[in-house]
This record gives C-alpha cells, sequence and structure tokens, in this order.
C-alpha cells in the first residue's frame, strides 16, 4: 500500500472521530429526545372516565331521524305490469360536472324533467329540500340524469309551505 492511500485512509479516520467527538461533548447535550404522549383512551381506569353529562349541558333528548329521498323514473310498462322490475330500471346514473357524451348526439328513448326530494324527519318535526333534473332514458336501458343543485332545507310546519 502507498504512503497516499495510507495518508487518505488516516485522514478519513481523524475526520470520522473528530465528527463523532464534536457530537458527543459538543453536540449531544444540546439535544433532547422527544417522545410521544398520548393516552390509551380504551383502557383507562374508571375514575379518569370523563363523566356522561356535564353539569352545564343543555337538557338532551335523543330522536331517531329518518332520511328519505323520492323521485320518479319511467320504466318500461311491460316490466311494471308483470313486476319483474329490478334495480337497474330504477337506478339513476348521475352526470356530474362534464358529461362524457355531447347530448345532441346521443340517441336515447326520452328526455323527460323530473324532481327528486329529500326528507328528513327526526322528533316532532320534518324538513324538505329538493332538486330538479333532466332525465335520459339511453337505449342500453341506462337512465342518465343532470341534476341542478339542491335547494336550502325547507323547516316550516307542512302548512305554511308552497
Amino acid at each position: 500500500m502507498s504512503k497516499l492511500a495510507k495518508g487518505k485512509i488516516v485522514l478519513a479516520v481523524c475526520t470520522f472521530l473528530t465528527i463523532n467527538i464534536f457530537y458527543v461533548f459538543i453536540g449531544g447535550p444540546g439535544l433532547k429526545m422527544a417522545h410521544a404522549q398520548h393516552i390509551d383512551v380504551f383502557n383507562l381506569d374508571k375514575d379518569q372516565l370523563p363523566k356522561k353529562v356535564k353539569p352545564d349541558a343543555p337538557e338532551m333528548e335523543w330522536v331517531v331521524v329518518e332520511d328519505r329521498v323520492r323521485y320518479k323514473v319511467a320504466v318500461e310498462k311491460s316490466k311494471y305490469d308483470s313486476k319483474d322490475l329490478k334495480m337497474e330500471d330504477i337506478e339513476l346514473w348521475e352526470i356530474v360536472d362534464k358529461s362524457p357524451f355531447e347530448w345532441h348526439q346521443v340517441d336515447y328513448y326520452l328526455e323527460s324533467e323530473i324532481k327528486e326530494i329529500n326528507t328528513r324527519t327526526f322528533g316532532k318535526q320534518n324538513c324538505e329540500r329538493f332538486r330538479k333534473g333532466t332525465l335520459f332514458w339511453l337505449k342500453d336501458g341506462k337512465k342518465a340524469v343532470f341534476w341542478t343543485r339542491w335547494s336550502v332545507w325547507d323547516c316550516r310546519p307542512e302548512e305554511e309551505r308552497d
């Protein structure tokens, strides 16, 4: 081994030791270990659990919320009469953002305006919203619909609604 190669090895070892010594005596004590602090909420002692109801909480009532959606869709009369409808016959394929079709070039059986009504019933009241759409009954049997935006929820009593 030549003197030059031995010199490079000695220089590399000295550099390595210098960096480690610097870290141990100067950099090391300044660094702190960070430990993640968390509470295992599934294995708490009974006395550490939060109280069921906060003392300043208002009186509460649990209500069941029923969410219901209604819309009309065109189906084949023969299937309807023979009670042979399947989910594919009533499913609507929603067109979102950009349509994959140029509608003036698409072959379809029917184009019709429809309305979807969303009702949420809870406790002693119900709220309703609706949206209108254009239904296209395509030749392959799919029903595509382009919806407008939902209306705002109307929670007025039934007799006050229009």
